[in-house]
Parts: structure tokens; sequence; C-alpha cells
């Protein structure tokens, strides 16, 4: 079968709380019969490969590679990506849940905007602008809210300075010229970052749709290495980062994204004749989870609140 879009799947233990389920949600939607669907197991050192394997046997769209050695987040998928058949290639994290009709929306996107070199979705858990108000605590609450934020979002489409790779479609001819992800950054983090600063200096689009919601644990994929563990993978990758690049690398962080979209839902609102209940909802949303990240520091606090004070006026004046 040809399919136009391939999904690299990284697996790496856990596999009743990470793989089992992101599969599940996918042979669910009938994903499999849509897409290639690659599976990589990374060595995991439970019994996590056998039961990839059960699942996957026999379904037609899938297939399975099983790493002999822990190939880093990196590695495991340039791994798949270097066997996957479609144009379109999506990162999907192990740790995530594929409501039905999801991929397809971004595939469909990629495929309609060739200059696009990278799109991403919104979800529940990201430090970038991907990241929607979420108050849900189990898994259908949270899908739920993921379902409705995407009702006010028809094909609202914006730009990224840095896309989250927890879900990530990416052009595959893109990914071959860039050299996929670099395995230099080992187990994991700021490979994501890398290959979007990557992407920027080549002056290629990349975007973010609010019509997809992928549901993402976070953390999860890191779970049995502890915290401390995690921290010092965290710092060391970010000096490997700043010395690939040659310096320091300012990254917006969650507030600055956040606030970036809604100061764009305000002048859209001032662009258009008639009030629009969808901008409306997105911006009382995006505004409950800006006053959920206010700064600790008094000063940057005062003018983080100013900041908010200034956009809610934009949007109300509009």
């Amino acid at each position: 079968m040809e399919f136009k879009t391939s999904i690299v799947i990284l697996s790496y233990n856990n596999f009743e709380e990470t793989t089992g389920p992101c599969l599940a949600s996918l042979f669910e939607n009938g994903d499999d019969l849509r897409f290639e669907i690659i599976v990589v197991d990374n060595n995991s050192a439970d019994n996590s490969a056998v039961q990839i394997k059960q699942v996957t046997d026999g379904r037609r769209g899938v297939r399975f590679i099983a790493n002999t050695s822990n190939r880093g987040f990196a590695g495991g998928n340039n791994d798949g990506a270097a066997i996957a058949t479609g144009e379109i290639l999506i990162l999907l994290n192990s740790d995530t849940i594929v409501p039905a009709g999801e991929l397809a929306k971004l595939s469909r996107l990629m495929l309609e905007n060739p200059e696009w070199a990278m799109l991403g979705p919104v979800t529940n858990q990201a430090g970038n602008e991907q990241k929607i108000h979420t108050k849900g605590i189990d898994l259908d609450t949270v899908l739920e809210e993921g379902r409705t934020w995407c009702r006010h979002s028809r094909q609202a489409v914006y730009p990224s300075e840095r896309l989250d790779f927890f879900c990530v479609a990416i052009r595959k001819q893109i990914y071959a010229q860039l050299g996929g992800l670099d395995e230099r950054f080992g187990a994991g983090y700021y490979e994501d970052t890398d290959f979007s600063l990557q992407v920027k200096k080549a002056g290629l689009p990349m975007m973010f749709t609010e019509d997809a919601f992928i549901y993402h644990q976070a953390g999860k994929s890191f779970s049995r290495e502890g915290r401390r563990k995690v921290k010092q993978l965290m710092r060391a990758n970010r000096r490997k980062l700043e010395r690939k690049h040659k310096g320091r690398i300012k990254l917006l962080h969650l507030r600055q994204c956040n606030a970036a979209l809604l100061r764009a839902y305000a002048e859209e609102n001032q662009s258009i004749p008639q009030p629009c209940a969808d901008l409306a909802y997105k911006f009382k949303n995006r505004m409950q989870l800006a006053r959920e990240i206010f700064p600790n520091n008094p000063l940057k606090k005062w003018r983080y609140a100013a900041l908010l004070k200034q956009l809610n006026r934009s949007f109300s004046n509009g």
C-alpha cells in the first residue's frame, strides 16, 4: 500500500502506560488503514517489545523495528524515518492519545500547503503556545475540552518559532535535508528545539493549527529515570544546544508564547466588523492559562499583570 503520511512512534518501556494506549487510540480510529505506522522499540528493559509485536502483528499498515540498543529519542525516530514511505512524517510521542481525525487534519494541511516545513497541533501539556488551558484531571474530560477548543478553532493556523515534538508533522524531504534529529542529544531533550532552530535558520515556515488537539501525558517516557537524572540530562543537553548554535539561546517562555497568541486574537478581533464568539472563547481560555503561570519575581509579576490588562483592553475594544 502507498501512504502519503507515515507515523513514527518511539517506544521505551512502560507499554501499558504509553505505547499501548497510544496504539489503541490509533487502531480504534482506523488510522492504521489511513497511514503507515512505524513503531520503534528502543531496546526496552521490560517486555514492551514483545507486547508491541503482539498488538501489531497482522495489521497491514503497521511496521515494527526492535532495536538491540537504546538509540535515544533522536536515533530511534531517525530509524523509523529511514524506512518511512510517506512524504509527510508525523513523529508521535508514545505518551499521547490521538482522537479520531486529528492526524488526518495535520496530514491534509501539510499536503495542501507544500511550502510549510513543519506543523503541530495544540495539546494539554507543552512548553510553548501549543498548550491550551484545560481543567480536567481524567482523560475523557481533557479530551472533551480539546474537542470543544477545536470547535472554536476551525481552520485556525498560526506561525511558530519552535514546535514541541510530542506530535509534529514534518516534510520528509526537509527532515532528510537537515540530517534528521541530532543523535548527539542522546536519550532526549532539546533535539526538537535544535531541529526547530535549524528550520528557522533555513527560512522555512513552522506552523501550528488550533484545529487539531492531541492529548499528551508529558514525562511518562522518562518516568523511570527519576527527577534528578532528568534535570541533569536537561542541563547537559542545553549546553550541547548552545555549543552547537554558538552561544546562549533565548527561548521564549510559555508566558511569552501565550501572550503572543492573546495579542494575535486581539488584532483579529479588531479587524472584523462583528464580535466573534470563537475568538472570545479562545481569548478567555488563554487568559485563564496566563493567570495560572504568573512569574514569582515581584517586578516581573507587576509587568506581566500590566501586560494582561493591556491585552484585555485591546480585545474588548475590538
